[in-house]
């Protein structure tokens, strides 16, 4: 077996976990953050009464939600765009895949079995091995051209709005379903060439649910801490308002 051919799996392998870890991870946290911050005002989420109550609490600390919210903005934003860098010093889904199709002819069903020695005991490797498929690849350009709109929308705002400021302004926006549209794509296109390159999966649903639950539990602490705080007012100086 192929020593060298091995440490490039390998050293491949921990690539797809620092994209799972830095990029993946971080964007879907940021996201549905930044999304539950800024829908927690909307009264067409979650109706006037609460979206007022949740303005005013989020203004008296406006110094700490407004920083909050522009930094995971600027945080899922960039990373998002990361997925799709043309940059070859870059770690991208196209990085990743130039790598493995370079030594695709090195890549074995020995090498994988030897690191993964499981796999040759539960006979689920298919003699026809192959790193990588031409029909992900093609899964993955189609995730682009679906999404080219959303894309080039995201790198105008990276660009001219948060990687510096234009001197002449920009109303780019976006809409926050095409959004998780595209996180959800990039998902799957991950977890398909993993899937062909070393048979694993990934699952990263709880991050969704854990970031917005987080979020809120903070709010509803948020909203006790401050009733607290003028009840100790009230009992310490009269009626407070």
């Amino acid at each position: 077996m192929n020593k060298d051919a091995k440490q490039k799996f390998i050293e491949i392998q921990n690539l797809f976990k620092r994209m799972s870890h830095e990029l993946v991870c971080v964007v879907v946290e940021s996201y549905y953050i930044w999304r539950t911050l800024v829908f927690s005002r909307s009264i067409t989420e979650v109706g006037k009464e609460v979206a007022e109550k949740n303005a005013k609490l989020m203004n008296l600390y406006k110094e700490f939600f407004l920083p909050t919210e522009q930094s995971h903005l600027h945080v899922f934003i960039t990373g998002l765009l990361k997925f799709f860098d043309k940059d070859p010093q870059a770690l991208s889904f196209n990085k990743l895949i130039n790598k493995i199709q370079t030594n695709k002819n090195s890549f074995t069903k020995e090498i994988l079995e030897s690191i993964y020695p499981h796999l040759k005991e539960m006979g689920v490797t298919k003699d026809y091995y192959s790193p990588i498929l031409q029909s992900d690849i093609d899964h993955f350009e189609g995730i682009i051209a679906k999404h080219k709109d959303l894309i080039e929308n995201l790198k105008d705002i990276r660009d001219k709005q948060l990687a510096h400021t234009d001197l002449k302004t920009h109303d780019r926006t976006f809409v926050p379903n095409e959004v998780e549209e595209l996180i959800q794509a990039i998902q799957e296109i991950f977890n398909k060439f993993t899937k062909t390159f070393d048979q694993s999966s990934t699952i990263w649903d709880h991050l969704k649910e854990d970031s917005i639950r987080s979020t809120n539990f903070l709010m509803e602490n948020l909203e006790r801490g401050e009733k607290v705080r003028l009840e100790e007012i009230r009992k310490k100086w009269g009626n407070y308002e």
